[in-house]
């Protein structure tokens, strides 16, 4: 996979939850808290982020999954795993 930018990527995961949580993408701010400003609960949040992972082709433990509470985060996690899986 080619490298993507943050924003790329922000964008992806944004339609990505947007899907899951049937919601627009421009309404999901780019430091949306999921709990607090998109009221998503803790299987929308799993299932965002299996899709996220499937998406990337990336193998994130359940657990790191899990422990995502915003956008920032997510972006940042995809960003840490597609950087592992680029010096494999």
């Amino acid at each position: 996979m080619t490298r993507m930018s943050p924003a790329e990527i922000r964008e992806k995961v944004k339609e990505i939850i947007a899907n899951v949580a049937n919601l627009d993408p421009a309404e999901i701010a780019d430091d949306a808290k999921f709990i607090d400003d998109l009221e998503l609960d803790s299987l929308s949040l799993l299932e965002i982020g299996v899709d996220v992972a499937y998406h990337y082709k990336l193998a994130i433990p359940e657990e790191k999954l899990g422990e995502l509470r915003t956008l920032p985060e997510a972006v940042d996690l995809v960003l840490e795993y597609l950087e592992t899986q680029a010096a494999a």
